[in-house]
């Protein structure tokens, strides 16, 4: 492992310099020699972060420390930004989190090394962490990708604390992207690959050894086409074949599939495999005072790819979002509904229908004075699929939200002025007829009162702001209340040289079950300019809380926090 981590950082640092000198033959030396042969820009910062708790058992370590950087070279017109992090982070977990990478930019030719967050496309390589090497190209309208590298790193047992559960794979791969097209009309085609690596560490105790190998192989499209400069037709969509567990003796042969039956003339699958579908894309219409936009999803369940991290599968939904201008811009108006469903291959007892709707106005009454208002509402229809749970899987509920927050701007040469409001009310109705008629009722509604005001003076640049708030929960044997009061500002120093501030929250929150409690919020910042290009800050942060009444659940504590910062740019 060391010996590799030796061949990547010689190699991140020779690859800029061979790009170079392979493009510096095709230039115009005419053209070079009115360019800076060679600058540089960018920072680094060192941190060091100190914790105590009383009352509570520690969440962290007493110490952590924290080296970040991200110092960019220019060679001519060959553009090489870095980036690397160091960090210290908790012992029982045993991988720091220490990473380096680069993307150095020449014309149309990019080249990445390290570390790097590649996207080809949503469902394919969709921003997932590689590390290992790739390049793009954008010649013209061309649109040429590539990268291959590791997507997963093993984690190593520590069979003592056993932090890590469960064990994974190194998961390796490399993924392609081939498109042409403008900004506005152009289409491509992109494709991952990836595999686990099924070595595993010895003695392996059988609890932690519940992960398969797996592999998968995707290919996805994107476009978009743009009719009459106002007209636009966007879409991305994949297949992603997935193999749960390479290793697995399971024959395909037993399964009456015919598309996994053709995917294995081209790929290595057995009958663990399954293969997935995911589809978006939206038709708009857009002119300077008026849009529509109409966006449509559809994701089969446990849908996924290694090339991305997440995805919230199991839902086909549509979308409409329009939009409009009033009165040369002093009134605005977006809205949104949309109607969502899962259970697409009605493999669950029961089947969820959403209604999702917002909207909200924005009205310039003066040049001072304005005023917002929001609307949502949310709607949850579950039906069940099976007779026999008709009963209990049925759930019908409707959460709305009404919000009215106006606003006021006052400025004058000494000061500005800034006063604010909020008031919002929501509202949960449960309407399960699975609980008979006398149950107690599950509705919950919610209100909120926000006021802020921030005064600024310009001379002296000093600023400062306070803020009351009110919030209410009332419910079924719900009774909750939190008043809150914040007052704070900040303000330069020694001719500007010094940053201060300082800011303070107080809560009292009042609970019909487990009594009152008092929680204090205080932080201070201090941060000074050595010189133009060095920076030392120091932030202290302090959390208390206290009941009135014994729980168990949540004791009296007090928590600090101090974070003190060197930082030089260059």
């Amino acid at each position: 492992m060391v010996k590799s981590l030796l061949i990547l950082k010689n190699y991140i640092f020779i690859l800029p310099v061979l790009i170079f000198f392979q493009e510096l033959q095709a230039q115009d030396f005419s053209n070079l020699k009115k360019l800076k042969p060679f600058t540089y820009s960018g920072a680094v910062e060192a941190r060091g972060i100190f914790y105590s708790a009383s009352g509570i058992s520690n969440r962290r370590a007493p110490f952590t420390y924290l080296l970040t950087g991200s110092p960019s070279f220019q060679i001519y017109n060959l553009q090489v930004p870095l980036s690397f992090s160091f960090s210290q982070s908790d012992r029982s977990f045993s991988q720091p989190f220490n990473q380096f990478g680069m993307s150095p930019t020449y014309k149309w030719l990019t080249v990445h090394a390290g570390y790097r967050n590649v996207s080809f496309s949503p469902y394919t390589l969709g921003g997932h962490t590689i590390l290992g090497t790739g390049f793009e190209l954008n010649p013209g309208k061309l649109r040429v990708g590539f990268m291959y590298g590791r997507l997963n790193r093993a984690t190593t047992i520590d069979t003592t604390s056993q932090s890590l559960i469960p064990f994974s794979f190194t998961r390796k791969g490399y993924a392609a992207r081939l498109g042409y097209g403008s900004s506005n009309n152009f289409f491509e085609l992109s494709y991952l690959s990836a595999k686990d690596d099924d070595q595993k560490p010895e003695n392996l105790p059988s609890n932690l050894d519940i992960i398969s190998p797996a592999q998968n192989n995707v290919l996805g499209y994107s476009f978009k086409f743009t009719f009459f400069k106002n007209l636009f037709l966007e879409s991305a969509g994949a297949v992603s074949l997935y193999t749960k567990d390479i290793r697995s003796p399971i024959s395909l042969d037993g399964l009456n599939n015919k598309v996994l039956d053709q995917a294995k003339k081209f790929f290595d699958i057995n009958g663990t495999s399954e293969y997935y579908t995911a589809l978006s894309g939206s038709i708009g219409y857009k002119v300077k005072k008026f849009g529509l936009k109409v966006n449509y999803k559809r994701i089969d369940p446990d849908f996924k790819t290694m090339g991305a991290y997440y995805f919230n599968s199991d839902l086909e939904n549509w979308t409409v979002s329009p939009n409009a201008i009033f009165l040369k811009g002093k009134i605005r108006i977006n809205g949104s509904i949309g109607f969502q469903h899962d259970n697409l291959k009605k493999q669950k007892m029961a089947q969820n229908k959403r209604l999702i709707a917002s909207s909200n106005a924005s009205f310039e009454i003066t040049k001072a004075l304005g005023v917002d208002v929001i609307y949502t509402n949310f709607s949850d229809n579950q039906k069940p699929q099976t007779a026999i749970f008709a009963d209990s899987l049925r759930i019908v509920q409707t959460t709305q939200t009404i919000g009215f927050m106006p606003r006021y701007f006052l400025t004058d040469p000494e000061t500005t002025h800034i006063i604010s409001a909020a008031i919002n009310f929501s509202k949960l109705n449960d309407f399960n007829n699975y609980f008979s008629a006398t149950a107690a009722s599950r509705n919950i509604t919610t209100s909120q009162y926000f006021l802020n005001y921030s005064i600024t003076f310009l001379k002296k640049q000093m600023t400062l702001y306070a803020n009351i708030n009110q919030t209410n929960l009332k419910g079924s044997n719900l009774d909750n209340s939190f008043t809150g009061f914040t007052l704070g500002g900040n303000t330069p120093l020694l001719k500007q040289k010094l940053m201060a501030g300082l800011n303070g929250t107080f809560t009292s929150a009042n609970n019909n079950l487990t009594g009152d409690s008092f929680i204090v919020n205080a932080s201070g910042n201090l941060g000074y300019a050595i010189t133009k290009k060095q920076r030392l800050s120091f932030n202290m942060f302090l959390t208390n809380n206290k009941s009135s009444a014994i729980n168990l659940l949540q004791s009296n504590f007090t928590e600090t926090r101090a974070e003190l910062s060197y930082q030089f740019k260059f």
